[in-house]
């Protein structure tokens, strides 16, 4: 496959794009912005493939038989893992994973675009984006080369399925007040692992967790890879929940479940940041999936006010169904632009550092670090447009698209869960500002003071552009201003 970071990169360290958050108070020139018409025809085929996988064998049965999968039905299951099988003789199971592990080795933009494709297949989107991301990164990206050899190669080929096991009954955002506790053996050769985790994608049949949590009285997490087999390790029941359906989601418990010492992943107590720098990339994936609903949407809504007559034309044809499908579009449309200018911006960075000397698998860490702020934005502006879109489009359809035969409704429920998931949209929006404010007024990484210092002066010209002076209109101006 083309390198699409040869088209056009520039690694010059004064760029200020490659900093994250940077596009607050700097210009960017044209060249700087990566648009989604130069997306390469292998990564465009790629898409497709993508897409087509999802039509052939989610949409197409769904639509045939009138209903959707359900985890909590073993036929249904055993449907669900047998399309993930499929995923992985497809390369689909290991787009992040380099070539070395059995994975594609796509660069982050082409994985971005992956993921807006993916979401054509509605809850599986999330089974196999847990395998791609959250569940099989953490020992990409910290692992040691004994655990990258034993697990990713099986994860890539879709032979081992991954899970991640974060949350807690009493501990979600606040994810480093997790209570299960593991105790390290006086021989040093086994961890005992005790607590329980809750609302665990691919937790009923998973063969790998990446678990975290605290080391007898250590104040941060830690984390672990914890098989499926090991004594102690038991899963609890499917939830029944209102969307996904298809996407198993368990709670999963330790009782003296025994973790050998080898499988600690990455350095003790460095648990807590690997969550968070973890979750960073399924942000930003939530944000190329709303552009995938978006689409998904906005064609529906067309295809279907077209044919659909009223007062003896179609509904295409009434403003107020234009105002929906216009809405969609451009909202759609600008949420694309931010996601891969910025999915760009990340792999300038990880190339950068790669030059550097720095490996794969940490440079793609960092990249995606350093744009946490970017992240956090797109996540909620994606969740909040996958809401959107799917809600009006089933509002176009009026009672045809609360019928569960179309699919929409199913789209609606699916789409709910992308508030709440890797981090509410809430703590999101919060994390965005404070991680701004860190770069600004502490590390001075980004200067908001400079940029501020700006706004009076600009509020003044476009003041004095309209051929009005304050003294002319006799206002007063404050003379600190």
């Amino acid at each position: 496959m083309e390198d699409p970071l040869t088209k056009k990169v520039n690694t010059n360290p004064s760029r200020s794009h490659l900093t994250g958050g940077g596009f607050i108070v700097d210009d960017t020139t044209p060249d700087d912005i990566f648009i989604s018409e130069e997306f390469t025809e292998e990564q465009l085929m790629i898409k497709e493939m993508v897409i087509d996988f999802c039509v052939h064998n989610i949409q197409e049965p769904f639509f045939k038989n009138g209903r959707e999968l359900e985890a909590t039905i073993p036929e249904d299951r055993n449907k669900i893992l047998a399309l993930l099988k499929k995923a992985g003789d497809l390369g689909l199971c290991g787009i992040s994973i380099s070539e070395a592990y059995g994975g594609m080795g796509l660069d982050f933009n082409t994985g971005i675009l992956f993921n807006e494709a993916l979401a054509s297949g509605f809850a599986f989107a999330t089974t196999l984006g847990a395998q791609t991301s959250i569940g099989s990164l953490p020992i990409y990206y910290y692992g040691n080369e004994q655990q990258k050899q034993q697990y990713l190669p099986g994860i890539a080929s879709g032979k081992l399925i991954a899970s991640y096991a974060l949350t807690e009954p009493n501990s979600g955002s606040d994810a480093n007040s997790a209570k299960t506790k593991a105790l390290l053996s006086a021989d040093g050769t086994n961890y005992s692992l005790n607590g329980q985790k809750i609302w665990i994608t691919n937790g009923g049949f998973a063969d790998i967790y990446i678990v975290f949590a605290k080391i007898e009285d250590d104040k941060n997490l830690s984390a672990f890879i914890v098989e499926r087999n090991y004594p102690g390790f038991s899963v609890g029941e499917e939830a029944k929940k209102m969307g996904i359906k298809a996407s198993s989601t368990v709670q999963i418990f330790f009782d003296n479940c025994i973790v050998p010492s080898q499988n600690l992943l990455g350095d003790r107590e460095a648990g807590f940041k690997m969550a968070l720098n973890i979750l960073n990339t399924g942000r930003i994936k939530i944000g190329s999936g709303g552009v995938g609903a978006g689409k998904f949407s906005v064609t529906k809504g067309i295809e279907y006010a077209l044919k659909r007559q009223q007062f003896n034309q179609p509904i295409a044809n009434f403003g107020a169904v234009k105002q929906k499908i216009g809405t969609i579009i451009t909202r759609t449309y600008a949420l694309e632009a931010a996601v891969y200018r910025t999915d760009k911006n990340v792999d300038e960075k990880i190339l950068k550092k790669i030059k550097n000397g720095i490996n794969d698998g940490t440079s793609k860490l960092n990249g995606v670090k350093e744009f946490a702020i970017e992240c956090a934005i797109l996540k909620v502006v994606g969740a909040d447009l996958a809401c959107y879109a799917t809600d009006e489009v089933m509002q176009i359809h009026g009672g045809m698209g609360y019928a569960a035969e179309l699919g929409l409704e199913m789209a609606y429920r699916d789409s709910r869960i992308t508030k709440i998931y890797e981090g509410t949209n809430d703590i999101n929006g919060m994390l965005s500002v404070a991680e701004l404010i860190k770069k600004g007024l502490k590390t001075n990484e980004i200067d908001l003071n400079g940029a501020g210092k700006k706004i009076p002066f600009m509020v003044l010209s476009e003041y004095f552009r309209w051929g009005k002076s304050p003294l002319e209109t006799g206002a007063k101006v404050d003379a600190k201003v």
